[in-house]
């Protein structure tokens, strides 16, 4: 991640849309919106406005500029506001008031209504049937269990789900060469259910229905997670995306290995996010074709242009 990058722009993404959060020096008067992150404890610092919505954003990283970092939240009345782990293992929820954060490392925000439909998880996977034993909660993507991604649930032993409005669970025996599963497979909607596969799945995605956007597999440039087109991809058409915003979400920070680009199309991409001119020896300039990348695993900045602009 580009050392560019400051605390003053949070990695924020909706589950249908991005979201660009810009913070500002000083404190906001209660009640500007649902939940206020704050850079400082006690409700001091700068601060940013959290809408209702599910974000993903690095704690971490929006602390590591500063000495013993402690970050404070405030709810208004009738919100509610969780931080959690990537795999969702940990978390902190608050109420209305103002509270200072146990912890920085959190990589999700979920900010709902108290009594509305937007509170519970997406989806919950259990290991028992009829929705009994350890559960783990998941978020819109994909996890898998040979890389560590299931969090409380073990490999094989899944056998119930509850699936929230609006979103699909699909459920696979085996993670698959392309890391996007493979084998008997299950797709189920909202509601509850018993996996026909039970005991035996390694590979969980889930798919929000309310992103209406392209398939990514449609788009005139497709970034891969791992090596020869494998793993988490996430498409894009012409114009820059960098990760401070976020807008490498699907594939992640850092993490891509591979990139297809349809003809008539052209492509930078950087280990880095740059201000000013672009170091050529950490970029590569890619034209149509499959490729895998030079520097796998760091890429934070990628622009895509016609090749006849």
């Amino acid at each position: 991640m580009s050392r560019y990058v400051s605390f003053f722009y949070v990695h924020s993404l909706v589950f249908c849309c991005i979201s660009i959060f810009a913070f500002a020096v000083g404190v906001l008067g209660q009640g500007d919106a649902p939940v206020q992150l704050y850079q400082g404890p006690n409700a001091t610092g700068a601060v940013q406005d959290v809408p209702v919505g599910t974000y993903r954003v690095d704690g971490k990283q929006l602390g590591s500029d500063i000495k013993d970092p402690v970050f404070s939240v405030r709810a208004a009345k009738g919100f509610r506001v969780r931080f959690c782990s990537a795999n969702i293992e940990q978390c902190e929820e608050y109420g209305e008031g103002t509270n200072n954060l146990k912890s920085i490392n959190f990589a999700l925000i979920r900010v709902w209504k108290e009594g509305a439909a937007g509170g519970p998880p997406p989806v919950i996977v259990y290991e028992a049937r009829n929705w009994a034993g350890r559960s783990q909660s998941y978020l819109p993507g994909m996890y898998r269990s040979d890389r560590n991604e299931f969090g409380k649930i073990g490999d094989n032993l899944a056998m119930s789900v509850i699936i929230g409005k609006g979103f699909r669970g699909r459920f696979c025996v085996d993670e698959g060469i392309s890391a996007r599963g493979a084998g008997d497979c299950e797709e189920h909607d909202e509601g509850r259910h018993n996996l026909r596969f039970a005991d035996s799945i390694s590979f969980i995605e889930v798919i929000n229905l309310n992103d209406k956007g392209p398939a990514d597999d449609s788009m005139p440039v497709v970034l891969y997670e791992d090596t020869s087109q494998g793993g988490r991809r996430q498409g894009f058409d012409v114009g820059t995306f960098v990760a401070s915003l976020n807008q490498l979400n699907k594939v992640g920070n850092d993490r891509a290995s591979s990139i297809t680009i349809k003809s008539g199309y052209r492509v930078l991409i950087c280990s880095d996010e740059f201000a000013g001119d672009v170091p050529k020896e950490k970029c590569e300039e890619l034209s149509a074709g499959k490729h895998h990348l030079r520097q796998k695993d760091s890429a934070s900045y990628l622009k895509v242009w016609r090749a006849d602009k």
